[in-house]
């Protein structure tokens, strides 16, 4: 495999079963950067072949691995291109070709190593209401249990310099692979940066937004208590020790007013 020359980029495309959208999104991305990487994650339908029509390298799974996999896939290729930067967004047709110099600006000009396309800065945003609860919710998860703070954490539309696309590597199952990145920007020292960007919503969600939501906060609390068990183990000592003092001081109060000893709550507190 032949390295890509000096100042080169790549667009990274994970996919999966998104042949309505993909060719369209791989001749648009072609005119920003020197080469469009789609990695096919086990797809049943014609992705793969409609990607390389329109000019994309294809990378594919034999089985669907998630979307973790597929980034670590893809990485993995573009590492041996040896690119100045990366630039990944979704293959779903929510993020416009059209922003990528936008997001690989920082890389280039040396001022991040992450950028994070966020769709709360700047710019009207045309997400649905229950959505935008939601990722503001999982956007402040993982901003206090990461210790990176970013306005949209669940943002696929991002940017990577050649030192985060040696340095970052994914494993969590079922979590989402953004979220992770904040951890791991923490702990390589990772510059991270936003810029704003546009979404479309043409299409409903592939997957049950609270069970998505659910999966991702499952993720964080086992990130944080391999990471930062001294945050994880510890907030939980303290929400403990608050509920027995709580429960103490309501049994003393009972005491005091009736005579008589609340034996159920007492036990719950010695427990």
């Amino acid at each position: 495999m032949i390295p890509l020359p000096p100042g080169r980029t790549i667009a990274l495309i994970p996919a999966h079963n998104e042949e309505r959208f993909i060719g369209s999104l791989v001749l648009s991305a072609r005119q920003y950067v020197d080469l469009v990487i789609v990695v096919d994650d086990g797809s049943s339908d014609r992705t793969a072949e409609i990607a390389t029509m329109a000019g994309a390298t294809v990378v594919q799974h034999q089985i669907n691995q998630g979307k973790a996999a597929a980034v670590n896939t893809g990485f993995t290729y573009a590492r041996q291109l040896n690119p100045s930067a990366v630039v990944m967004l979704d293959g779903d047709g929510q993020h416009s070709a059209r922003e990528i110099p936008q997001v690989l600006e920082p890389v280039l000009q040396g001022e991040a190593d992450i950028v994070v396309g966020s769709r709360f800065l700047h710019v009207k945003s045309d997400i649905p209401a229950y959505r935008q609860i939601g990722q503001h919710a999982l956007t402040l998860a993982t901003n206090v249990a990461s210790g990176v703070r970013v306005s949209d954490s669940q943002s696929g539309y991002r940017a990577f310099s050649a030192r985060a696309l040696e340095t970052l590597s994914f494993g969590q199952s079922g979590f989402s692979v953004e979220s992770e990145m904040q951890f791991q920007a923490r702990e390589h020292q990772l510059r991270v940066v936003e810029v704003p960007i546009s979404v479309i919503y043409a299409e409903p969600a592939k997957r049950n937004p609270f069970t998505h939501g659910m999966q991702v906060v499952n993720g964080i609390l086992r990130l944080v208590g391999q990471t930062r068990p001294l945050l994880f183990f510890g907030g939980a000592g303290v929400v403990t020790l608050a509920l027995g003092i709580a429960l103490g001081l309501h049994i003393i109060q009972t005491y005091t007013r009736t005579q008589e000893l609340g034996i159920g709550y007492g036990l719950v507190t010695v427990m």
